[in-house]
């Protein structure tokens, strides 16, 4: 059984019980709506999801969500030695919870905490403590400006997929995760809902989380929620939005969206507001956890939040389905292989765009970093799936500095004028490799998956020439006025390629798919490709390489398109 499907079953398992809403089921009263938690509500696609439902169902109502949650962070004030390598320690709620509460006014908060609580390390009573003194702490804060607090239990920890990378029970120091940690969040979870004697409010997303993860391992024993053991993908979001959904009565469909003729729109219009109101607040109410995106200003986001908010209403009060509502994308238009193509400007470059029949929920799509149309069966086959397919056309800038900036405009230009989603799938073939990996370090966040044909991934190799390739004198010229080296020795030197910049990619766990031919005297497989692979693996990260022997940098792709194909799909955020 494909992972699709696998994933679908679970998710369809944790959905059963919303075709059978209890009679108490209602709508929220409050109308400002905060919701706090670590990494995972920071990712925010389940917060997504709730909100989206509530608007396609209820789009008179005028909810606020706010979603602040904050990586790394914790409720109990824990942090385990040397966290994040030494770097800084996991922030606390509490530093930052009087902040928040006064500038957002929340009528009621939702929390989610206990994945870091526990530190990764077996129960014990210490730590236990410390996550139901924070708990309280908590809860004292939030009755103190009169607003109830609702809680979440913890999603699951999986130690399937990262086997290899974790510690048995019995040790002093965890610097890795102790394989049994699901036991501390069964504990923190129970502890809360023997809470409901005492009138808390809690829903069971770790049960829910349990429940679906043990029927889908009927059909695959490797099934898993994360690949991180951590952090949920899309179908592990969705279980975790099921108890809010269902304690609601919002109802959605077997692949997240809201049950509306419009709901994967709706969804993409939310999933940006919520996207851009998180950052602008985390900045605004301040915070200890480096490297987190800034946000705009709070004035500046709260405004174009407003519009992507009426974009919203005004779906979701229509009945015309999303299909017969293709984006107006602007330009000219033309056949290609049997898809629509819209050409027009953007940033002053020339872009175009291939339009699926119907697109998918969540509006993906595939961005090339050059070379668009060579190749073109995996493309054909994703709009075949409800795929989009983008290019810019920034020729002979070589993924420099410049081009980024002009692909942050397209990138902006699709995702918030045309909905497209905010993760797109990368495909960089030959010096597209420089486009797609120099875009994506710097936008690690936005990036569903790499998919890289005999890539560059260092200029030295290839236009420089600096190692075993042939090198390329006119395009290397280029390289230094691009970057403005005043020599080759500062080229040569500088730490600009995507070789250098891996581990923004890896945090994130962006999968990358490299195909190369073993005899690539161009773009040689071993200064390039072979780098990656090997740093990328040390970062944590996942690389799967598909190697042609005995073929040269031309032809690129495969002559069965499949596993491309289902690299992109199974990988889409």
């Amino acid at each position: 059984m494909s992972y699709w499907l696998v994933s679908m079953r679970a998710f369809l398992l944790s959905l059963f019980c919303l075709c059978w809403l209890p009679l108490t089921a209602a709508l929220p009263q409050a109308e400002r709506i905060l919701f706090l938690g670590d990494s995972i509500t920071y990712g925010g696609t389940y917060v997504q999801i709730i909100e989206a439902a509530l608007v396609a169902q209820h789009p008179e109502k005028k909810y606020e969500v706010f979603n602040l949650g904050l990586s790394s962070e914790t409720v109990s004030g824990l942090s385990e030695e040397g966290h994040a390598n030494g770097q800084f320690p996991r922030p606390d709620l509490h530093e930052r919870l009087d902040r928040i509460l006064s500038q957002v006014k929340p009528q009621l908060v939702i929390a989610c905490y206990g994945m870091n609580d526990g530190i990764y390390y077996p129960l014990s009573p210490e730590r236990m403590e410390a996550y139901q003194k924070g708990m309280l702490k908590l809860r004292e804060k939030v009755a103190a400006i009169g607003a109830p607090i609702l809680h979440l239990t913890p999603a699951v920890f999986d130690p399937v997929p990262i086997h290899e990378k974790v510690l048995p029970a019995g040790l002093k120091d965890y610097p890795k995760p102790y394989a049994g940690y699901d036991e501390v969040l069964t504990a923190y979870s129970q502890w809360l809902l023997d809470q409901r004697a005492q009138g808390w409010t809690v829903l069971d997303v770790h049960g829910a989380m349990t429940a679906a993860l043990a029927e889908a391992r009927k059909a695959d024993a490797q099934f898993t929620f994360s690949k991180d053991g951590i952090h949920p993908n899309a179908a592990g979001h969705a279980v975790m939005a099921g108890p809010l959904l269902k304690e609601w009565g919002l109802k959605v469909t077997t692949d997240g969206m809201p049950d509306h003729p419009q709901g994967a729109a709706i969804f993409a219009l939310v999933q940006k507001k919520q996207n851009l109101l998180r950052d602008a607040w985390l900045s605004q109410t301040g915070h200890k956890r480096p490297g987190v995106k800034p946000g705009l200003p709070l004035e500046e986001a709260e405004k174009q939040a407003a519009e992507l908010d009426a974009q919203t209403r005004q779906l979701a009060i229509s009945e015309k389905p999303v299909a017969t509502q293709q984006a107006n994308f602007a330009g000219t238009t033309s056949d290609w292989n049997g898809y629509v193509k819209y050409d027009f400007e953007v940033d002053g470059k020339a872009v175009l765009v291939v339009t699926p029949k119907q697109a998918a929920p969540g509006k993906p799509w595939v961005w090339h970093g050059e070379f668009f149309g060579h190749k073109p069966a995996p493309d054909i086959a994703l709009l075949g799936k409800g795929y989009h397919i983008a290019y810019m056309k920034v020729q002979d800038m070589l993924g420099s500095p410049g081009a980024v900036k002009h692909w942050n405009a397209f990138y902006q230009e699709l995702t918030t004028k045309y909905g497209l989603s905010e993760k797109p799938s990368l495909v960089g073939l030959s010096r597209g490799g420089l486009y797609c990996y120099n875009w994506a370090e710097a936008n690690a966040d936005q990036v569903s998956c790499i998919y890289a044909d005999a890539p560059v991934c260092d200029f030295k190799s290839w236009p420089g020439g600096k190692g075993k390739g042939k090198g390329d004198p006119k395009n290397w010229e280029r390289v230094l006025k691009l970057w403005n080296f005043k020599d080759d020795a500062e080229a040569l030197a500088a730490k600009v390629n995507p070789i250098d910049h891996l581990e923004p990619l890896a945090k994130q766990g962006v999968p990358l798919l490299h195909v190369y031919g073993d005899a690539d005297d161009v773009v040689p497989w071993d200064e390039n490709t072979g780098v990656v692979a090997e740093r990328y693996k040390a970062l944590g990260g996942s690389i799967t390489l598909i190697a042609k022997p005995g073929v040269g940098h031309h032809p690129h792709g495969l002559d069965d398109s499949s596993p491309i194909v289902d690299f992109i799909v199974k990988h889409t955020r």
